[in-house]
């Protein structure tokens, strides 16, 4: 007999709990919802299975809401035991939920709920329904997303004139808990990223203040450092607990170099930190979900956790349901992530029936975004719309070159998706055909080596962005790709990336053009540059000729930088794609390459994941390299040369 789970429409689970993360952004005690329309789960729903029962049979289903179940046409209460007949049955669930989202679970002999139902909100096609195996049992609500939980204590207490201030010893998200208070006292609580935030009440992002219990459990927030401040002379009792995915580390990665190893654990913790419900920027501010961030998630996912899950329900929650009426969190660019983080999504995992069930509406985003193009077909900011790419200073004043680029690779994720699920996709290559010839047209300047940032406003000012994409998504010939790393990101007369988030498509695109060694120093100087500062987590940007309190303000805020975001985690990418040199070469990693270089390092040793628990080690120093791959597929390739990787059999060659 199959597992019981709980089941719901496909999608609803992640829209409601999109909802819900949504609502905790705060900001100097002011709650802070999202400013882009939201999705919500359908409240009707109905699930439908026809089965065979051996014998008589007791039926019960289980639901927080109201409904009936229909068997054999006879219809009868949820929440009861229904006696069933041997033989063949069809059974039907409607229900209509005001709170929450459509859900239920049904656990007898002949008859459980599982991946086998349809389902549909009582109009449109039937679909397979969702489910997850955290939730497998009666007592169990979807309503509320598994958590788990562990104690932490302040590795150090000081008394300041502010208040008392606990330092956790490392960024953290947890549940604040607060013993021994006064009722008739107030407690106010200013939470830090820093030790200079935590002591800084009036410029402090998050605080509060509670009164009028002897004990608290303050929502889970994230911090190092938490400064109470009481009025009482008896001393508090303070701890918490940190709240997480228990999510397993499947990738590893080290070298001879301990801080790159400090690195990339602290990369590492940061992911971990901020895989959640979905994928968030940064668990402090926004806590919101953001395709861009996320797109970048999805792949150090790859390398670290393989958890599918989490990068679908993290798709599902930011494509929402059509009619599309604004971008994706409003950005042009994010909404063409999307469609592109869906498609290789696909080509890592092969996991063709999220993608079937999901098609309709990646194609009406794609409508939506191909039907805001300007006279010259190219991608441009309508009102309403935030054309971002990066914080930098680049021409927009006209149609942008790099997004244009992300709407050539967009329509060639459409082809492949279309293709996928039985559609013609050709109309989608000969579209993005068309508009690479008017790309180069227009932004390419051969004299410079490089594209233009705008062609229409006259500066004709190149920076690094469209470049990088360039040589990411293939859009130009090896030959070109090699002009614009000698033109552009040589060029130190070009304006720098400051933000870990383009300086990781950066890395990736010298990377892909063999300038590992590169690639290394960057994250020894950029990355290491933080964790030398104390960084513990990640930071949303990083300026080196910054100084103290500089490093922590952002956006007209003292404190306004995230110093846990996700976009800091690119190495975990960079190192197990480009060093340890695993990579799919089709769809789900049937076949795949090892393309292993040490690069600035003596020795590597590390592990990619595979799909379905699989995995790739690599060992390699000066004088061997040795590969050891949990399944068929590989080829090693070293030296100029290929060498088949056997199924679980060390494969070792000498250099």
């Amino acid at each position: 007999m199959k597992q019981a789970k709980w089941i719901w429409y496909n999608g609803d689970f992640e829209l409601y709990h999109s909802m819900k993360l949504h609502t905790r952004r705060e900001e100097f005690g002011c709650e802070y919802p999202p400013f882009w329309a939201m999705s919500a789960p359908y409240p009707n729903a109905s699930f439908a299975k026809a089965y065979h029962s051996d014998e008589e049979d007791t039926v019960r289903v289980v639901t927080p809401h109201k409904a009936y179940v229909t068997i054999d046409g006879a219809r009868y209460p949820v929440n009861t035991d229904i006696t069933v007949p041997a033989g063949d049955h069809a059974v039907r669930v409607c229900m209509l939920a005001t709170e929450g989202f459509p859900c239920i679970y049904i656990n007898s002999k002949y008859l459980v709920t599982d991946e086998t139902w349809l389902t549909d909100h009582l109009a449109g096609k039937g679909i397979p329904v969702g489910c997850d195996p955290a939730y497998t049992e009666p007592t169990d609500d979807p309503r509320i997303f598994k958590f788990a939980y562990s104690r932490m204590d302040a590795v150090k207490v000081q008394k300041t004139p502010e208040g008392t201030l606990y330092d956790f010893g490392k960024e953290t998200y947890a549940v604040l808990h607060i013993e021994n208070a006064q009722p008739d006292s107030a407690v106010r609580i200013t939470y830090g990223e820093s030790r200079e935030e935590a002591l800084d009440y009036p410029e402090a992002l998050i605080r509060e203040t509670v009164t009028g219990q002897s004990s608290y459990t303050l929502a889970p927030r994230a911090f190092r450092f938490v400064c109470v401040k009481a009025e009482q002379t008896a001393p508090l009792s303070v701890y918490a607990e940190y709240e997480y995915l228990p999510l397993t580390d499947r990738g590893a990665f080290t070298c001879n170099r301990k801080n790159v190893n400090k690195i990339w654990e602290i990369c590492a913790y940061t992911l971990h930190l901020n895989s959640r419900e979905f994928f968030l920027d940064g668990i402090k501010r926004d806590r919101w979900c953001w395709s861009g961030d996320a797109y970048q998630s999805y792949k150090a996912n790859n390398y670290l956790f393989f958890d599918p899950a989490i990068t679908k329900r993290t798709i599902v929650a930011l494509l929402g349901k059509p009619p599309y009426e604004q971008h994706i969190n409003t950005i042009n660019d994010y909404s063409m992530y999307l469609i592109i983080g869906a498609y290789e999504y696909y080509f890592a995992t092969g996991d063709a029936q999220f993608i079937r069930i999901y098609y309709d509406r990646l194609k009406a985003l794609y409508d939506f975004i191909n039907g805001r193009l300007n006279e010259a077909g190219y991608v441009w900011g309508m009102p309403g719309d935030w054309v971002f790419i990066d914080w930098s200073d680049m021409d927009k004043g006209g149609a942008l070159c790099a997004e244009q680029i992300l709407l050539w690779q967009c329509r060639n994720a459409m082809a492949s998706l279309s293709e996928l699920v039985g559609l013609d996709g050709d109309a989608y290559r000969k579209a993005a055909d068309k508009l690479k010839r008017n790309i180069m047209r227009d932004f390419w300047r051969e004299d410079r080596g490089g594209f233009v940032d705008c062609y229409t406003t006259g500066k004709e000012s190149i920076t690094r962005h469209a470049n990088i994409f360039a040589i990411m998504y293939d859009f130009v010939s090896e030959k070109r790709a090699r002009k614009i790393v000698r033109c552009v990101l040589e060029n130190d007369e070009i304006t720098h990336i400051t933000t870990p988030y383009f300086e990781f498509f950066e890395l990736c695109a010298l990377c892909k053009m063999g300038k590992l060694r590169y690639a290394q120093k960057k994250i020894e100087s950029y990355w290491g540059g933080m964790v030398k500062l104390g960084a513990t987590s990640i930071w949303e940007e990083y300026i080196p000729e910054h100084t103290g309190i500089q490093h922590y303000g952002m956006y007209g805020m003292k404190y306004g930088c995230s110093l846990c975001h996700a976009w800091g985690g690119g190495p975990i990418y960079l190192l197990g794609r480009y060093c340890l040199g695993v990579y799919p070469t089709s769809v789900g990693y049937e076949t795949f390459s090892v393309e292993p270089n040490r690069g600035l390092y003596s020795s590597i040793d590390g592990k990619v994941p595979l799909p379905e628990g699989g995995e790739v080690s690599v060992q390699m120093d000066a004088t061997s390299c040795t590969v050891t791959a949990t399944r068929k597929g590989g080829t090693l390739i070293l030296g100029g040369k290929c060498y088949e990787i056997p199924e679980n059999t060390p494969l070792t060659v000498t250099l």
